[in-house]
C-alpha cells in the first residue's frame, strides 16, 4: 500500500472516518482511495482499529465496482491500486447516501414503528438521508433534495439527476443481491453514494462499497446477520 502512495499520490483532498482520498500526480482527473483498519458505528461516536481490515474493504470495494461495471453500471472506479487502495475517477460528492432495503429491520423499524420486522418489501425501498453527523443525517424525500439546489462539480441535482440516482441504486442493489443469492445469502439492505465527475459532469456511483455498507442474512437468517458490528 506504502508504495502504491508513495509513486502517485499528491495532497489529501479528503479524509473520512475508514478512508482517505488523494490527489494523483500528473492525473488531475484521477483519485487514490486508501482505505484504512479502522470501524466506526453510530456516525464515529464507536472507532475501533481492525487490523487487516483496509485490505479486506479493497478487496470487496474493487470485486463490486469491477462487476457493476461489466454490467453497465457507471462508477468512479478505475482500477486497484496495491492491496489497501484504488484509482478513481475524481468526483465532487452529492452529500446523500441512497438506502435501498428488501427487508425491513433495523433503524426503519424505529422511523416506522408498527411494521414488523422481516417485512419484505415486494420492490426495493429507497431512502435518502441527508450527510450531517452533527444532526444524525436527516432523512430526506427526493422533494427536498431538489428544492436544496445542490450543484456538485457545477451541475444542479433537480429532478432528473435524482431519477438517475434512484434508478441507479435500485439497479445496484438488485445486482448484488443476486450475486449474493448465488452465495445462499440475503441481501437485506445497502447504502450507496454519488459524485459528479469533475472532468465530465457525468454521475457515477462513487465513494466506497464494502461490508461496512451493507447487512447480510445468510440464508436469510437473521441470527447469523453480517455486517460491520
Amino acid at each position: 500500500a506504502h508504495s502504491a502512495r508513495a509513486s502517485s499520490a499528491g495532497e489529501k483532498l479528503a479524509e473520512g472516518k475508514t478512508k482517505a482520498v488523494f490527489a494523483v500526480d500528473g492525473q488531475p482527473g484521477r483519485v487514490l482511495v486508501q482505505s484504512r483498519d479502522s470501524i466506526t458505528a453510530g456516525n464515529a461516536a464507536r472507532r475501533d482499529h481492525l487490523e487487516g481490515k483496509a485490505a479486506l474493504s479493497n478487496r470487496t470495494t474493487t470485486a463490486v465496482f469491477a462487476l457493476l461495471n461489466d454490467v453497465g453500471i457507471r462508477t468512479a472506479f478505475v482500477k486497484a491500486q496495491g492491496k489497501t487502495a484504488f484509482l478513481a475517477e475524481r468526483c465532487d460528492m452529492v452529500p446523500i447516501e441512497w438506502v435501498c432495503r428488501r427487508v425491513a429491520t433495523g433503524s426503519f423499524l424505529k422511523r416506522n414503528p408498527g411494521v414488523a420486522e422481516g417485512l419484505r418489501f415486494a420492490s426495493p425501498k429507497l431512502e435518502i438521508f441527508f450527510k450531517d453527523d452533527a444532526n444524525n443525517d436527516p432523512q430526506w424525500s427526493e422533494e427536498q433534495l431538489v428544492a436544496a439546489q445542490l450543484a456538485p462539480a457545477g451541475r444542479l441535482i433537480g429532478t432528473h439527476e435524482v431519477a438517475v440516482m434512484a434508478r441507479t441504486t435500485q439497479a445496484v442493489f438488485e445486482i448484488l443481491e443476486r450475486a449474493w443469492a448465488t452465495q445462499v445469502c440475503t441481501l437485506v439492505d445497502m447504502k450507496v453514494e454519488f459524485g459528479v465527475s469533475v472532468t465530465t459532469k457525468e454521475i457515477l456511483l462513487a465513494d466506497v462499497i464494502d461490508n461496512d455498507s451493507w447487512r447480510l442474512w445468510p440464508a436469510g437468517d437473521r441470527r447469523q446477520q453480517k455486517d460491520k458490528q
